[in-house]
């Protein structure tokens, strides 16, 4: 068939690709003439920023980012086509002066080869702390051949200071270690469902039948055509996954993921075998690469080896886009399914391509591999060491340990084991997985360290650099200490620092079940998590979520890294719910929901009224044990219970949680924890707040574009706001007269403008 002229636009248009420009700091290359020949002229909304060559002027640091709307026309035998492409420019970063390098202190074992810190923590003249690579005097990886202790000089990356080691070299010298045995362990292999009647249960099953809807074949294309084999007459995937793009493949390794979780969640026969498909047919892929020139044994990609070979020469993003990255979807997508669906052959193909990375790390040095991982974007590597020590833990070949290892990133592992929060500057998503890593660490080495690491990340994070949808950065970038204030733009709360951090907060209670974990899992699961998917089986996810004044949700369908963790979220709703100890059930979050707990051969269903403080527990089987139920942050402390109909006195214990003695005889328990609309002020911020009720965070529909402003004053007791209640089922609320301001949750917002912030007068 001919190709019509407006059919050649059409595709040169699909074909241009400008890279990530979410986050743009180098110039752009704009063509100026399409695959097919179409010619293309390019225009800027701002020019001071953004040039129609594609050079870019970064704003300096201080009057912030910028976005510039990028145009481009297109056209071939007189048809004309146009598109505009939105350009996010960030501003330069800070120019803080560093005082000094903090001194450091370790200790090793004679005669034995010691991988020294790679990165020292550094103070700035503002009271901030940072974090640089260091060369130690001598190298970081010595041995030393007697006892005794002794001071290391260091040059630091990019610095005019002297670092200092001291190291005490010991005949004996362990590493301290931390019982990995739970304290708690979830009920989450498909003990627990959701019931009907919720935002969440519908947004499961909205993704199932977006799921159902997948070509599997088009999720299979980069692999294929990379690999030389039929596709199948699939069409080319687009977005972050098209020809063009260096991140193609890893929304197919979220799909497996996705899968996975949903078989888990709904034991649905076709899910199933979508699953399998896609595994069998990846290993055939993998199968082909390990014979094809070029390619080594275990190798699985939908691109050429070409962009690991120029990360380890240096290569920067955007010549490079994070191939580690894309690589560890496919080995969780690959865990998963064996975990989840205990598909063998999913197994087998995570192996082969583990094996593929030990080879090729192996070459290198520590040194050598944390500059790799130091590098912006390029080196992005996701949550590589959680996946290899999963395969450590199901294969014990010590090969996938020392794999593992090699994504220690110094630059980060290092300041978090001291105590010190640097994560200003640094890209959110890059880091929150290598810390989910840490844990996955800790438990198959015992190493308390790694814990230590990520309790103190996450303790960083949740105090001082989130926003009160529990979402975290600007424009993927985490901010300054109590910063939030100054970051409220379109471009706050990626989805998938929400989605990993959701993650680290659950391997975290298991070993310390306190409420505050559990608190801050509810926030960001009712506000930006169930808030973030479209409400149409359309797969879409929003990939910020905005903050701004008058700021709208714009679920992106575009392969992005959210659309990939939009996919897995919805299938994750149940995994918190409940957890377990020999004699205890914790009844963590409050959905409707059922659960089996079978050592005690004991039924759970839990129904949550209307009104979200109203929770019903129905209890059958004969197992006994304690209850515990969290007492959340947002019922103020107050609470009622009554256990088979009649009122009763249960205490709250210091961790939390409501104890309650589950006896045979116990057939029901309601608690009433009495919800009230609520104002949140910003931490840093004394005239900026939130209005929130129960879990929920409400925001006001306006499309006005500057901060709505309240006087308090007389607006009801306690600085609350009184508000009238329209509709009961989705919490929607009015301020004020007929013609006053409509609230909802978060999760009940599509494409209304709408205010989460507001300033007091």
């Amino acid at each position: 068939m001919t190709k019509t002229a407006e059919m050649i636009i059409e595709e040169d248009i699909k074909k241009v690709y400008l890279g990530n420009l979410n986050t743009v700091e180098f110039d752009l290359n704009l063509p100026e003439k399409g695959e097919n020949g179409s010619i293309i002229t390019w225009e800027s909304d701002n020019e001071l920023f953004l040039r129609p060559d594609g050079s870019v002027t970064r704003p300096y640091n201080g009057i912030g980012d910028r976005k510039v709307n990028l145009h481009a026309v297109f056209e071939y035998d007189g048809v004309v086509r146009e598109k505009t492409y939105a350009v996010h420019i960030l501003e330069e970063p800070k120019k803080a002066a560093i005082v000094k390098a903090l001194p450091l202190k370790r200790s090793v074992k004679k005669g034995v080869l010691a991988s020294l810190p790679g990165a020292v923590v550094l103070l700035a003249d503002n009271g901030h702390f940072f974090s640089r690579h260091v060369t130690w005097e001598g190298g970081n990886e010595q041995k030393f051949d007697c006892c005794g202790l002794f001071r290391l000089n260091g040059c630091v990356k990019d610095e005019d200071v002297t670092a200092v080691l001291d190291v005490e070299v010991k005949e004996i010298c362990e590493e301290e270690k931390k019982d990995t045995t739970p304290l708690v362990r979830p009920l989450d292999s498909g003990e627990t469902t959701l019931l009907e009647d919720s935002v969440f249960y519908r947004a499961m099953k909205i993704a199932v039948v977006y799921f159902k809807s997948i070509n599997d074949d088009q999720m299979l294309y980069n692999f294929r055509k990379a690999a030389g084999i039929d596709t199948f007459g699939a069409a080319e995937m687009d977005g972050w996954d098209s020809q063009e793009c260096l991140l193609r493949g890893h929304t197919t390794g979220h799909y497996i993921s996705a899968l996975s979780l949903c078989f888990r969640e709904t034991k649905d026969r076709k899910i199933y075998e979508k699953l399998c498909y896609m595994v069998q047919e990846l290993a055939k892929c993998q199968e082909v690469f390990s014979n094809k020139e070029g390619f080594h044994d275990g190798y699985l990609g939908g691109y050429s080896e070409e962009q690991f070979d120029l990360l380890e020469q240096g290569e920067r993003y955007p010549k490079i886009w994070a191939p580690y990255y894309t690589l560890h979807k496919l080995l969780a997508g690959m865990l998963d399914a064996y975990c989840f669906a205990e598909i063998q052959k999913a197994l087998e193909v995570a192996e082969k391509a583990g094996m593929w990375v030990y080879n090729r790390l192996s070459r290198l040095t520590k040194t050598e591999c944390e500059k790799m991982w130091d590098t912006y974007i390029a080196g992005e590597y996701g949550g590589m060491n959680e996946s290899f020590a999963r395969l450590y833990e199901l294969t014990k070949r010590t090969e996938y340990l020392e794999t593992a290892r090699m994504f220690d990133n110094d630059r980060l592992f290092v300041p978090m084991q001291e105590k010190y929060d640097v994560l200003e500057g640094m890209h959110a998503n890059q880091h929150i997985p290598q810390i989910v890593g840490c844990m996955e660490m800790f438990y198959a080495t015992e190493e308390k360290h790694y814990y230590d690491v990520a309790e103190f990340f996450w303790e960083s994070v949740t105090k001082y650099h989130i926003f009160a949808n529990g979402g975290a950065g600007d424009n993927e970038m985490f901010f300054e200490p109590d910063g939030a204030h100054s970051h409220m733009t379109r471009e706050t709360s990626e989805f998938c620092v929400s989605y990993n951090l959701l993650k680290l907060t659950k391997e975290l209670f298991k070993y310390c079940p306190d409420v505050r974990y559990m608190d801050y899992y509810e926030r960001t699961m009712f506000n930006h998590i169930a808030a973030g998917g479209d409400k149409e089986p359309t797969g879409e996810t929003t990939y910020f979520y905005p903050l701004a004044p008058g700021s709208e949700k714009d679920p992106k369908f575009v392969n992005s890294c959210c659309h990939g963790t939009g996919m897995e979220s919805q299938m994750k709703y149940t995994e918190s719910i409940y957890f377990y100890t020999e004699d205890t059930l914790y009844i963590n979050l409050f959905l409707n929901s059922k659960t089996w707990w079978e050592e005690k051969d004991l039924k759970v269903i839990q129904c949550v009224e209307k009104n979200p403080g109203g929770i019903h527990l129905h209890f059958s089987g004969s197992g006994e044990c304690c209850l515990k139920i969290r007492r959340p942050y947002w019922c103020r402390g107050e609470y009622s219970v009554q256990i088979n109909n009649r009122n009763a006195i249960a205490k709250c214990g210091s961790d939390g949680y409501i104890n309650i003695q589950r006896t045979r005889e116990t057939e029901d328990i309601r608690i009433d924890f009495s919800p009230e609309l609520r104002i949140e002020m910003m931490k840093d911020s004394h005239d900026t707040a939130v209005l929130a009720y129960g879990p929920y965070i409400l925001a006001a529909l306006s499309e006005k574009e500057t901060f709505l402003e309240f006087d308090l004053k007389g607006m009801g007791p306690e600085m609350g706001l009184s508000a009238e209640l329209l509709d009961e089922e989705r919490l929607v609320f009015r301020t004020g007269k007929e013609e006053g301001l409509i609230w909802m949750p978060l999760s009940q917002i599509g494409k209304e403008k709408h205010h989460v912030y507001w300033k007091m007068k």
